[in-house]
């Protein structure tokens, strides 16, 4: 109920104005509440005026052609979607959604009764999936959708006709024939067999391929359908549920696939035109003429008894199909001949004959074969004297003669070289060539004259080795390069290629005592033996590398010269001399490469000094000297210290010690007082003793003295007098004076010491007055 339900009384009375309920129905009431409540009398609502059509009954799914049941029903309604019951004008049907471009059958227009107007009978003729109907009158509306399904098979059509198509060859598309039912729809449910045939047969052709296929959903496929003769205006029937024929098609010839020799050859004379002419006709696969084949067919021979030669023209264009060969002419005489046809396709005519004609040169008919140097060829060489077209010159006896021709390997042909052909043959037992080659060829002359095929001459057994590559002068320690190669030999001078046993190489001639370092042994590969990496120790003039294994032999002399300069040695070593005086013989310091050899290329400078200094001495002399041919000379060195055990060093290429060697002293040429006097009481014995050393001109102690030594008073500022033994012989240059006294006390006083020869040593020194200690010194 619509309106405004709640008012407001006015004296008493409330007036609802404007009140509406919108569905129709009888016996309707209304209540009112307020002071009190109470209902109405009772009251009916009736439709409005129709405005709107509904499907009331929608359209369901159907057989094609068949009524649509239920009956579809149309209700005219009001604004309030109430049956119009009081509607009776005309509702009109339409096809709405049409997939299939189908028709709509039965009485599409209907009057309503009681607002419903009801469409008995409706069909549509064709299948189709999503179908609607519409309805207009009072409005209008579309239905929900529904499908259309075929029916029963009842006729068959062809859905793809057989197309024109070439003599064997498959129909494309391929055919395909469809079951319809009785209103043209694809009888999809029909899944029976459907058979096709030839109809209209202008050229007695046969149908290949599956002839009978089922039906799938209604539909035959026919693929791989082929006819194999050409004709215009075949048909196809189809036969299953129902029957049909196709359009009419034509079948062309195919492309020609195969040769035949509609003229064959005949016997002929060596040389002579073929006659009648070669004709030669392309066929297709069916054994048609190939009339549009205008392609070039080329002929050859096929069997060829006589390794004759086809002249003339051997390839010509068809016409027509047809290739017609005229001049064709075979060189060599033969029975049995036959030609072979190519293009398309190919063919092989019958056999025929060829005839001899007069002899005008030579072939070898054997060829000399690859054999070892030195043996005789096998089988024995055969040339044979021929006729113009090749053919063997039965009649002929004259000589025929080989030589090598082709002579990579400046080889000799021996054996028997002329002989006087038999029957047109001339052979030659035992001809042999001693050099190994590939491409020799022999020449043969007489009635004309021919060369040979190629052939190889291998190397026999091994019997021997050469160096093929020599060692050359090499550095010391260094690989011998080119590396040396040593070949083994057959007894002719080839290389033995298949030998592969090991060969060893050594030195031979040793002039340094050298060391060969490296793989001395190694397996021949094709009767070589490369020697890398090979390398001797010792530099020397005139070394020589002997191999042995298949034989023995000896290289080339060559040198080894040393390397680089890398360490310095004391060739000459410095020796115990004298302080002061020049160390002989000379020192010398030899420079040498990493294997010891003396590097005589090296002229760089190498200085000497002094390693382990036992007693502080210093070196003189030239300490650098530039080295002469990889020696650097030293003369004149000294030390002015004596001492044991002194080192010299060198410094260059390298560095190095020398042994160890001593420095003895020299003559003694000074006297010096080692212990000098000390204060002391007079009187008593001076403490410690007074030593005199005799020294030679270095201040060494002259160790080899043994000569007297005296003291006495030297200064004396008292004329004291010295007691004691004051003359003694120097034990290893020293002289020692226990028990010396002066017996008056005085200032300083020096004493002095002699000797013979000689010059005298002076000491000072006081005696002491009182106990304290004085001190001395020297001067």
């Amino acid at each position: 109920m619509s309106g405004t339900k709640t008012v407001a009384a006015v004296a008493g009375v409330a007036t609802f104005p404007g009140l509406s309920i919108d569905k129709a129905g009888t016996g309707y009431t209304l209540t009112a509440t307020g002071a009190g409540s109470t209902t109405s009398t009772a009251f009916n609502i009736t439709a409005g005026t129709a405005t709107q059509l509904v499907f009331s009954v929608q359209p369901s799914t159907t057989t094609a052609g068949a009524e649509i049941t239920p009956a579809v029903q149309i209700t005219a309604q009001d604004g309030n979607g109430n049956t119009a019951s009081g509607f009776t004008a005309n509702v009109t049907v339409a096809i709405g959604t049409n997939p299939s471009t189908g028709t709509l059958s039965g009485t599409k227009t209907v009057a309503a009764v009681g607002g419903v107007a009801t469409f008995s009978g409706l069909s549509i003729d064709k299948a189709g999936t999503g179908y609607t109907l519409t309805a207009t009158g009072a409005g209008s509306t579309t239905s929900t959708a529904f499908n259309v399904t075929a029916g029963t098979a009842t006729a068959l059509v062809f859905s793809v006709e057989p197309t024109n198509t070439v003599a064997g060859a498959a129909i494309t598309p391929a055919v395909q024939v469809t079951a319809q039912d009785g209103n043209g729809n694809t009888a999809t449910g029909f899944t029976g067999n459907i058979t096709v045939a030839i109809g209209t047969n202008p050229s007695t052709g046969t149908l290949s391929g599956t002839k009978t296929v089922a039906a799938v959903a209604g539909v035959a496929t026919f693929s791989g359908l082929s006819i194999d003769k050409a004709g215009t205006g075949y048909t196809l029937t189809a036969t299953g549920a129902g029957s049909a024929t196709s359009a009419a098609f034509n079948i062309t010839p195919a492309t020609a696939t195969a040769l035949v020799f509609s003229v064959e050859p005949t016997n002929t004379v060596a040389g002579a035109a073929i006659t009648p002419a070669v004709q030669i006709t392309a066929q297709d696969a069916s054994g048609n003429t190939a009339t549009g084949f205008t392609g070039n067919i080329t002929v050859a021979i096929g069997t060829n008894p006589s390794s004759g030669a086809l002249a003339g023209t051997l390839t010509h264009a068809a016409v027509s199909g047809v290739a017609t060969f005229s001049g064709l002419s075979i060189d060599k005489v033969g029975t049995g001949y036959t030609l072979t046809a190519t293009g398309a396709g190919s063919t092989t005519s019958t056999a025929f004959n060829i005839t001899a004609g007069t002899a005008t040169a030579l072939v070898f008919s054997v060829q000399p074969t690859n054999t070892v140097a030195g043996a005789a060829i096998t089988p024995a060489v055969q040339v044979t004297a021929q006729d113009a077209s090749g053919n063997t010159a039965s009649g002929f006896t004259g000589n025929i003669t080989v030589a090598i021709g082709t002579n990579p390997s400046t080889g000799t042909l021996s054996g028997t070289k002329t002989v006087a052909a038999v029957a047109g043959v001339a052979t030659f037992p035992g001809l042999s060539i001693d050099k190994v080659g590939t491409g020799y060829t022999l020449t043969a002359t007489g009635a004309g004259s021919t060369t040979s095929a190629a052939f190889n001459i291998t190397a026999g057994g091994a019997t021997q080795l050469v160096f093929n590559v020599q060692p050359s002068t090499t550095t010391a320690g260094a690989a011998i390069t080119p590396a040396v190669e040593v070949t083994a030999q057959d007894a002719s001078g080839n290389t033995a290629s298949g030998f592969t046993g090991n060969i060893t190489v050594a030195i031979g001639t040793n002039p340094s005592s050298g060391t060969l370092s490296g793989t001395k042994t190694v397996a021949a590969v094709a009767g070589v033996a490369s020697f890398s990496g090979l390398s001797i120790d010792k530099a020397g003039t005139g070394y020589t590398l002997t191999a042995t294994g298949a034989g023995s032999t000896t290289s080339a002399a060559f040198n080894i010269t040393p390397a680089a300069a890398s360490a310095l040695v004391f060739s000459v070593e410095p020796t115990n001399t004298v302080a002061g005086a020049a160390i002989t013989p000379a020192v010398q310091v030899t420079a040498q490469d990493a294997s010891g050899n003396t590097a005589t290329g090296f002229t760089g400078n190498v200085t000497v000094a002094i390693g382990t200094n036992p007693s502080t001495g210093t070196l003189s002399g030239t300490k650098t000297v530039a080295a002469v041919a990889g020696v650097a000379t030293f003369p004149g060195l000294s030390i002015d210290k004596a001492g044991t055990g002194y080192t010299l060093t060198a410094t260059g290429a390298g560095s190095t010690t020398s042994t160890a060697f001593n420095i003895t002293a020299g003559t003694a040429t000074q006297l010096v007082f080692n212990v000098q006097p000390s204060t002391t009481t007079a009187g008593t014995a001076i403490t410690p003793a007074v030593e005199v050393t005799a020294q030679d001109g270095n201040g060494n102690t002259a160790t080899g003295f043994t000569g007297n030594i005296t003291v006495a008073i030297g200064t004396n500022p008292s004329s004291g007098t010295l007691t004691g033994t004051l003359t003694h012989a120097a034990v290893s240059g020293v002289a020692t004076f226990s028990g010396l006294s002066i017996d008056k006390v005085g200032p300083p006083r020096t004493a002095t010491a002699t000797r013979r020869p000689g010059s005298p040593g002076t000491s000072r020194w006081r005696s002491a007055r009182t106990r304290a200690a004085g001190r001395s010194r020297g001067r």
